[in-house]
């Protein structure tokens, strides 16, 4: 994991979970940890996150024995563009093309009020 942006890939990681998870706990404390509240770690050890944290764990631990080590390996691999996947960079807007409308204004013509 040497070539993997740690910090970005936890900051994509903490956004992704306040956009999309589907338990309203887990999205606040991304949100609590984002703004700079709290830490992962002090999340981990509240009360208010406790059972969040603990059933993340069983989860993973499931996973991860379900997965051979071939797939494990693969997704290894993809760590380096796991940010970019899960929080592409903000592009610029595009430059629209500003449709110049030419002078509707005639400067032959005269008013009455025109001197001359």
């Amino acid at each position: 994991m040497s070539d993997v942006d740690e910090p970005r890939l936890r900051q994509a990681l903490l956004r992704h979970l306040v956009r999309s998870s589907p338990d309203p706990q887990v999205s606040e404390m991304a949100r609590e940890v984002l703004s700079g509240r709290m830490t992962v770690s002090e999340a981990a050890g509240s009360l208010a996150y406790r059972d969040v944290f603990a059933a993340a764990a069983a989860r993973s631990d499931q996973v991860l024995r379900s997965i051979s080590p071939e797939e494990f390996a693969e997704a290894q691999q993809t760590l380096p563009v796991a940010a970019s996947l899960l929080d592409p960079p903000v592009l610029p807007e595009p430059v629209r093309a500003r449709v110049v409308f030419e002078e509707e204004w005639d400067d032959s013509v005269t008013s009455p009020w025109d001197e001359s």
